[in-house]
Formats: structure tokens, sequence, C-alpha cells
């Protein structure tokens, strides 16, 4: 176990709880502010939603939602994404002045504690004994940028008499923006790039992409700059003999927009927060105390995406958008004829519309939280008994607004038949072919948009009701000691629901549709534990003890299911303990994954079939070298034409939920040791040393996941099994047009890995005190497996990798955290070194090492009845650059392990009375 004091957190100088738990080495991806996913990535495959401005804690890789996190013991609410029902709790609804202490188990605990935990357990324990006032003030940004401006304004207040004691916190915290155009890492999608030229820019252009129908020879164009297009006397030229010449040419890299540019996307999204938190206990008696706590957080926090890309024609993952008709006689139409995928005059169009500002998603998000039980001790033939009973009741209410997004339905109406248009209130025609226009301005007018935009809103809530009763004592004397239990019993529910808007969900939407959700499920749960000393005192063995756990949870949608854990503690001397366990584990399905909507999700991938005998040429889109033969040839069976270019690297999936899903299910082996010398007593300088190490092994079964969209294409291709090409739909052209899957219990995961601790303690001197901490993980194995079609199980090692995947993850084979600290007199200090291994990336190339430099320096001065405490920070004092990380998608450096380039500064106060 890992144990974080209130100093611990406060050595980090971040405003954000969330971030420094990110921070510990056992950790694994996991969201937080730097991801800035707007809504035209799509959404998770299993139905938890983007969580936008939600950040997340993740214990072994294995996924926040593999993580079960506690307060005070008991089960906290889930977050809101307001784009579906998470599985994991939002950090954020967690002020962190009322944290005494954070207790991190780093082995699985579903046998104690139930579904979730089967990564670990997340504790935060709270001060509920504080007394006195403190108040506490910080402001920092990024020193040389001077942007990444956040600060905190906290208050912590606690008393009460021999009977009652009250503890009430409130705190204020703000953390703006980054833009991606404010570093030169991310200015560009390409890495310090200058321009488009360099790769990665978007096909929609603000001028248009217009990839024609074989009509038209499949012409690929874009509009010149400076053309104009009034819809009266002046309309481009198209030459159907000579498409590139006059006001039309060729598309190329040079045409593509950089979506990174300025005002367009977030490095780190802001988050501004109000916590209030309240606990009060009650001595009814020397035996009987009631405890009460109330809590509530809001949270607004905002993503944002480049100008809404309007998508037409084969390729863009939505039926309404596919098989849109341009009408010949649209006032800004120069083609002369009806454009469509049906007449062959239509391939692909693409536009992106600065005239409507980038997306802008604001998100608000409502927490609240009350508790209320009773606890006390009985005494039965001389034996103490404890025991306590609590109710408690969390909701969380989310709401985001997305501004900037396209109406796909009246777009058909404005750019179909004029007379149409002119029928329908409102309706003014839409000039999709017109460009920036000769000032540059665009050529989109306010009157268009206010026709054919919209102000999309989504919301979603969840709510849990929990109730526990436990009872420990000890049930007889051994001679090694006391045979000791713990038993107990609790019932959740737990409701969710994600509501979109009726445009997004009735498949109108010029964006991404999407689906509701709504559902519910309850489990009643019993556990008992005894730890059983066996032996004490005697030779070979100071101490030997046998700890036994086991739970049944009879869940309303998966039965009934069992875990158990064995434990064994041997001490064969007191200066060394040996400790190990066997587990069982499990995670039920969540709403979100049971009971989820169509999703669709957004992935980059070049299909196989793409120009496979390179006919057409890199030049135009396709290869340059052709696929082996037996692709060809499987191609060909697919009906793809031997000459078709996929449009857009950007593909889309959809998925949804699944009610027959079973329980996740784990093994889970430890075995470390535990070493603290007595013979440094010998030595004058030092004055205490703690070495431990500890093996873990674990082993998911039936994981819930979706299959990997681009698995599937490339399965059916090798294959042309109909269980996967029944799931990959094809226009007529030979364009995937959408990839279709359903969240099972098809996966697997086989991880081990080692933890390492040092904690040294010099003896005080002339100098002052030092002391000297190292927190090491190292990560054996990660491997996924997924069920195929045959009964085995593909292999997926993600061992020292990082993935190229919306929701970015990465393994590193080594992370560690060293603490060297100082204390003298009034004075303190502490310099902490975070490294993160190096990681092979999709591409071949490496993701080179971090390490990160942190320096802190803290005075201390006592004012009459109050003590002032001055502290300065920085963190990344050498201006570390994250390494350029290609699998990172457009931002180039990692949101999950690295630091945004930058040094970090910070200045807090605070007073305590």
């Amino acid at each position: 176990m890992v144990e974080l004091s209130e100093t611990d957190l406060d050595r980090t100088g971040l405003t954000n709880f969330g971030a420094i738990l990110q921070q510990l080495p056992s950790t694994g991806s996991a969201i937080n502010t730097k991801f800035n996913v707007p809504g035209n990535s799509g959404f998770p495959p299993d139905g938890s939603g983007i969580g936008a401005g939600a950040v997340q804690v993740s214990l072994r890789n294995l996924g926040a939602k593999r993580t079960l996190v506690l307060v005070d013991g008991k089960r906290w609410v889930a977050g809101a994404s307001a784009s579906g029902v998470p599985n994991s709790v939002d950090l954020n609804t967690l002020p962190a002045n009322i944290i005494q202490r954070v207790e991190v188990l780093q082995d699985g605990a579903s046998a104690i504690y139930g579904s979730d935990a089967i990564g670990g357990v997340v504790n935060i324990i709270t001060n509920s004994n504080f007394d006195g006032f403190k108040f506490s003030a910080q402001t920092g940004n990024y020193l040389s940028e001077k942007d990444g401006d956040a600060s905190e304004y906290s208050a912590l207040w606690g008393g009460g008499n021999d009977t009652t004691h009250f503890v009430f916190s409130a705190s204020y915290t703000e953390e703006k923006s980054i833009q991606t155009a404010d570093r030169k890492q991310s200015a560009f999608p390409t890495a310090f790039a200058t321009s488009c030229e360099a790769g990665g820019c978007s096909s929609f252009t603000p001028q248009g992409r217009f990839i024609l129908g074989p009509v038209f020879d499949n012409a690929n164009l874009a509009l010149n700059k400076g053309v104009l297009n009034d819809g009266a006397g002046n309309i481009p030229v198209f030459d159907p003999n000579n498409p590139d010449n006059d006001d039309f040419h060729n598309f190329t890299d040079v045409d593509r927009f950089n979506f990174n540019g300025p005002g367009y996307n977030f490095l780190q999204t802001p988050n501004e927060r109000v916590n209030l938190y309240t606990q009060i206990t009650q001595n009814i008696s020397d035996t009987l105390r009631f405890s009460g706590k109330a809590a509530y957080t809001n949270r607004q926090s905002t993503t944002m995406g480049a100008p809404e890309p309007l998508c037409f024609g084969n390729g863009c993952s939505n039926p309404l958008m596919e098989d849109i008709v341009i009408d010949g006689d649209q006032r800004y139409n120069p083609f002369g004829r009806d454009l469509s995928v049906a007449d062959g005059t239509l391939e692909f169009f693409g536009r992106r519309p600065l005239e409507a500002g980038p997306r802008i998603f604001e998100q608000d998000i409502n927490t609240y939280f009350v508790s209320a039980g009773f606890e006390g001790e009985f005494t039965v033939n001389e034996r103490n008994y404890y025991w306590d009973l609590t109710a408690s009741y969390g909701d969380n209410r989310g709401t985001q607004q997305k501004t900037g997004a396209f109406n796909g339905a009246r777009l058909a109406v404005a750019l179909g038949d004029p007379s149409v248009c002119e029928a329908t209130p409102n309706c003014v025609p839409f000039n999709l072919f017109g460009g920036q226009g000769p000032d540059g301005t665009g050529s989109i007018t306010q009157e268009m948009l206010d026709f054919v935009t919209y102000v999309q809103h989504d919301s979603s809530e969840q709510s849990l009701i929990d109730y526990t009763g436990n009872i420990t004592g000890e049930i007889l004397a051994l001679p090694a000691g006391p045979l000791a239990f713990a038993s107990g019993f609790e019932y959740r529910k737990h409701d969710g629901s994600y509501t979109a808007d009726p445009i997004a969900e009735n498949g109108e939407t010029a964006g991404i549709p999407a689906g509701s959700t709504d559902g519910s499920f309850d489990v009643t749960e019993f556990y008992g534990e005894v730890s059983v000393p066996l032996l004490a005192g005697v030779s070979g063995a100071d101490y030997l003890e046998l700890s036994l756990a086991a739970r049944s949870s009879d869940y309303s949608t998966i039965g009934t299911e069992s875990t158990y854990k064995v434990g064994l503690l041997y001490r064969p001397y007191a200066d060394l303990s040996v400790r190990g366990s066997v587990s069982t584990g499990i995670r039920a399905p969540g709403i979100g994954e049971l009971f989820g909507g169509q999703a669709r999700e957004d992935f980059e991938f070049t299909d196989p079939c793409s120009d496979a005998s390179a006919t057409v040429g890199s030049d135009n889109g396709g290869r340059d070298t052709p696929q082996p033969q037996n692709i060809i040839d499987n191609c060909a069976a697919l009906d793809v034409p031997e000459d078709m270019v996929q449009p857009n690297p950007q593909l889309g999936a959809v998925s949804s939920g699944n009610q027959s899903l079973k329980a996740e299910t784990s093994d889970n082996y430890t075995l470390g040791f535990v070493y603290s010398p007595s013979w440094v007593d010998k030595y004058n300088w030092i004055e205490a040393l703690t070495l431990s190490l500890d093996y873990y092994a674990l082993e998911v079964d039936d994981a819930i996941e979706v299959r990997d969209a681009g698995d599937i294409i490339t399965a059916c291709i090798d294959t042309l099994d109909p269980l996967y090409c029944s799931s990959v739909e094809r226009s007529d052209s030979g364009v995937i047009n959408l990839v279709r899957r359903t969240v099972q219990n098809i996966g697997g995961i086989e991880a081990s890995g080692t933890d390492i601790a040092v904690n040294y303690s010099a003896p005080e001197t002339d100098l002052g005190h030092f002391g000297l901490r190292v927190n090491a993980s190292h990560l054996d194995d990660y491997t996924e497996l997924t069920l195929t079609p045959d009964g085995s199980n593909a292999e997926n090692d993600l061992t020292g990798t990082i993935t190229a995947q919306t929701f970015q993850r990465a393994f590193p084979e080594w992370r560690m955290t060293t603490n060297l600290d100082w204390n003298y007199e009034q004075w303190s200090a502490g310099l902490t070194l975070r490294y993160v291994d190096d990681m092979d990336q999709p591409s071949g190339e490496v993701l080179d090492s971090e390490i990160y430099t942190d320096l802190q320096v803290q005075y201390r001065q006592a004012l009459r009845d109050s003590e002032m405490t001055l502290t300065f920070g920085a963190n990344n004092v050498f201006d570390n650059e994250p390494s350029v990380c290609e699998a990172c998608g457009s931002v180039n450096m990692s949101p999950v392990v690295h630091d945004l380039p930058g040094v970090v500064g910070y200045l807090r106060v605070s007073f305590t009375l």
C-alpha cells in the first residue's frame, strides 16, 4: 500500500487532486484536463461519454473503470460527462483541503470492497477531526509563456466541544486554458511545422474539397482563393473537360487546413470549480456516535474544436450527409447539374465553415453527496465489538452546450430544390461553393448560418443509493494473538441516463449522431473477513498470520458473483516481513456498457483496399506499391473497384450497449517483502531505513470491450469471414461508410510488474534534517487478448508502448518518483524527480524517456496565535520539453505521462489559526 500525506499533496504544487494521483508510478493512463476531445472525435464505445473536463485515476494500467475510489471507506458517486454514463469517479468532486491522507491499495480487493477493485483501491481519508481555521491562496502559471494560469483559494474550519465536532471546507479553483497554437510543438498537426505541407492537416478546408463522382472522372478539386460566388452574376466556372482550369485547381496538401491554428484547439482545457464540504459528528453516549457529511461541487469546463467539418457523400459515417442531393438549380452550384452519390456526380465534398466560428463545448457539472450513519461499540464476554450503519446518496448532473453545430437536415433543404427552400420558413440557400471570397471574410452569411446552425444541448445524470453495515471484533484468543473478524452487508442502486440533443439523436445533425442511454441496476452484497494469527515469538517465526476474505454479490443484471482473498503475513524476525496474497475479483458492467445508445467514434485508418493495385499512385492519394495479391483478390471479391481511393483518413465506427453482458473476472497474485533493519541504530548517518519490493500478477477474463474497428476491417479483407465483413458497410464506390460494433465480453488482460520503495531518514544535523524517498514501478508485462471466431485469443503486447488512440494509453516499463526533503527551523525544501521510461510508437519510432525536476521551498512564521506559511515552487524547473510523439494525435505530445512544455511557477500563502 502507498500512503500520501497532506504534505505529499502540497509538495506537488498542483491545484488538481486527480493530477496528483496520476503522477503515482503505479497509475496508468486516465482522462485529465489535457484531453481536449471535442465532438468530432465521437464517443468511447463503452457508453461512458467523452468525460470532458473530468479527471480520473487508473491503477495498474487497467483503466479508471477498474479502479475503485472510496471516501472514508465508502463509495463515492461516479461522474457525469454530459455525453454518456461513466463508470468512474471524477476526482474534481473532492476538495483537496479536506484530505488528510490517501491510501492506495495496489492489488485486487474485490473480496473486501466489491466490484471495480480489480486494479486496486484509492481510499481518501478526510480530516474529520480538524480543529481551528486554515486559509490558503495559491497562484501560478507557465512562467516563460505567461499562460495556463492556475489559482486556488480554500478555507477549512473545524471545532466543537466534548460531544459535538464539525468541519467545514470551501474552495474555489480556476485553471485557465492553453491553446495548441501557443506551443511550437503543437501549432501544427506535424510537430514544429510551419505549414500544412509537412502533412497531417485536414482535407476539410475553407475553400472546400470537391471529389466529384465517376460522371466527372472523380475530379479532385479545390476552389481557387479569391474567387467570388455571389449566386447571381458571379458563379465559379467549371469545365468538365478541363476541371482544374479557371476557378478550380487540383487539390493538394497545400490546400489543407491547420485545425491547430489560433483559436481552434486547447492543449490544456479551462476548468473552474467550487467545492463545499461539511461533516459533523455527535457523541450520543459513550458507546454511540452519529456522523453525517454533505458535499457539493460545481465544475465549469470547456473543450474546443475547429469549425465543424461539413462532410457530404461517401465516408462521412452519417447516413443523412451521405445521401444528400445538391440541386442543379441551387443558387451557388457551379457544376450545372444535381450532385449526389446516387447520380454518380458526387463522391466526397468537404468544407470548413470558418464563418461559423469554432465548436465550443461548455460543461456545467453539479455533484451532490450526503450521508448519515451511526457507529458504536458493545461488549460480550469481555470482548469489544464495533459496528456502523451508514446510508448515503450521491447525484451527479451534467449539461453540455455546443455552439457551432450544423443541422444536416436543414443543410439538405438549403442545398436542395430552390422551390422547397423558398417554401420553408427562414430558409436561405447555403453557399457551399464560395470559399472565403475575394476579401477573405467568407461567403457564408449570418443569415445562412441562422438557418443551418443550432445550439446543441446534451445532458447526463447518475445517482448512487448506498446502505452499508459492518461489525468487527475478536472471536477468541489464540496462542499467537486474537482471532479477529469483520463482516457486513451493502446494498447499492445505480441509476444513470444520458439524453442526447433531439437533432443529434434523430440523425439530423451534420456532426456526430448520438443515442440516448437510460438504465439502472442494484446489488446486494455480504462479506466476511478473518485474521488468524498462527505463530508468534517462536524460533524462525516472530509472527505468522493468515487472512481470509469472501464476498457474495447478487446483481439485478448479471446474477450472483462470489470473490475471495487469501493472504499470508510472515515475519521471520522483527526487521523483515514477507507478504503474499491470492484473490479473485469482479467488475460488473456499467450502465453505459449495458444500456448505452448508439455511440459513434471516429478513427484514423487506411483501408487496405484503397488503391490496392497501386494504379492511382501516392500523388493522387493512392499507393506506390501494390498490396499482396491475396489482398487485391479479396478486395475484388468485396466489389471494391480497383481504382478506389479512400477520400478521408478518418473513418467512423458505431457501437451500442449490450444487456447480455456478464461480469469481468480476475485472478490476482502478489508477493513482496518489507525490510526495516534495526542495525541502522549503530550508525550516526542514518536514523531510519525501510525497503520494500512487491511483485504482482493479474489476469482479467471476459473483459468488456468492442473489437477494434481497424482490426475488423483488416480481418474482413484477410479472411472474407462474414462475422467481420457484415460489420463493415461500404458504398457502391467501395468506400467504407461505417463499421458497426457491439460491446461484448470478448477480451482479456494479462499484466505483471514490480513496485519498489525506499524510505531513508537522516538524523538531525547542524544543517537540518534530510530525507529521501524513492517510489518506482516496473511493468513486466501488459498483454491484451481478444477472442477470435475460432475460439483462440489474438494477443496484443502493449508493454513499453504508447497507443495511437483517441483516448490515448501509455505503458512505460519504468515510472519512478524520487523525493529529497530538507527541514531546518522555519525553513523546508523539497526536490522531486519524476522519471518516465521510453516507449515504442506504432510507427516503430521510440518516444524518448523523460525526467522532470520539481522544486519547492517553504517558510513558516508564527504570528501571535497563528502560523503563516509561504510556499514558492517550480515544476519542470529545467524546462524539459516532451519528446515528439507521433502516436499522440495532432498535439504531438502525450497528455497522460508527459508535462506540457514550459516551467510552471507558483506561490502559495496559508494561515492556520
